[in-house]
């Protein structure tokens, strides 16, 4: 496989990844507002129902693609084996320094470094204990969670992707039984048993993230070495729905301090057709 398909597939992957992450992090804000704006988003109840299920099943659909194992499919699966099969197409150092000392020339390889997240942190157990028992004695904050960063071939940056990927194997068969029998088919014999698949196969909002967050990081990471570039993972605009819940708040005060006026409005005119004392009470 040459460069350019494979740089091609990682696109395709990470547009899929960067979509379902737009809608997780709006389902999120759904659930936020949806207890800070109540009275607002009742305003258009169907219209929020309708863009909720929506938001839940294209989410579900996009994860469900990025992580499908049906044979010839373009995956995050077949992303890492073709960069298994290919690994000559990527630096195994992120650069190469050349330095002269008394005209002697002399070159040291700089490996890529790699913030551990929380979950990588067992395949580091050594370095992450050691580097913490450093971070204690130096009296860094929160010593015991402080991050840890290691140094990696791009080899070694691989493999720990793929055994990222292999722990989420659960999961992965979780959503491949949730979109065959729920999302992609009328499956007969879970409607006619009325079996809930989520209590067999559940799918959490963390495992949701998990499985963004990694295609996202995947993806990234391929990209990122092949075109030096840093793809975008969310929009810059994301979390832009509550300022317009606020102005429909602000239109629902304005239409209720709009409502007390035309009343006194209409009070006082009747007070006038009718006549009034002097403290402009009816007669």
């Amino acid at each position: 496989m040459d460069k350019e398909t494979l740089i091609k597939i990682a696109e395709e992957l990470h547009h899929g990844a960067f979509d379902a992450n737009a809608y997780y992090l709006i389902l999120q804000q759904y659930r936020k507002n949806q207890r800070e704006y109540a009275e607002e988003m009742k305003m258009s109840p169907a219209f929020y129902q309708t863009i909720h299920g929506a938001l839940m099943k294209a989410c579900f659909m996009e994860i469900a693609k990025l992580y499908d194992s049906s044979n010839g499919v373009v995956s995050i699966g077949t992303l890492l084996a073709k960069c298994a099969e290919n690994q000559d197409l990527f630096p195994e150092y992120r650069e190469t320094m050349t330095v002269e000392h008394d005209g002697t020339a002399f070159s040291y390889q700089i490996p890529y470094q790699h913030q551990l997240k929380p979950q990588e942190e067992r395949f580091f157990k050594a370095q992450v204990e050691s580097d913490r028992t450093l971070f204690a004695i130096f009296n860094i904050p929160d010593a015991e969670n402080a991050p840890v960063r290691v140094d990696l071939t791009f080899p070694e940056f691989l493999a720990l992707y793929q055994k990222r990927f292999c722990a989420l194997s659960k999961k992965r068969e979780n959503i491949r039984m949730q979109r065959n029998k729920l999302y992609a088919h009328n499956d007969e014999q879970r409607i006619l048993s009325n079996e809930n698949l989520t209590d067999r196969h559940p799918i959490l909002y963390p495992d949701v993230q998990e499985m963004i967050d990694f295609a996202l990081d995947c993806t990234g990471l391929i990209l990122g070495v092949l075109t030096d570039v840093n793809h975008a993972t969310q929009y810059s605009n994301i979390d832009d729905w509550e300022g317009t819940l606020m102005l429909t708040r602000l239109g629902l005060k304005y239409q209720e301090y709009d409502f007390q006026q035309s009343e006194k409005a209409f009070e006082a005119e009747m007070q006038r057709q009718l006549g009034g004392n002097d403290n402009g009470e009816l007669q």
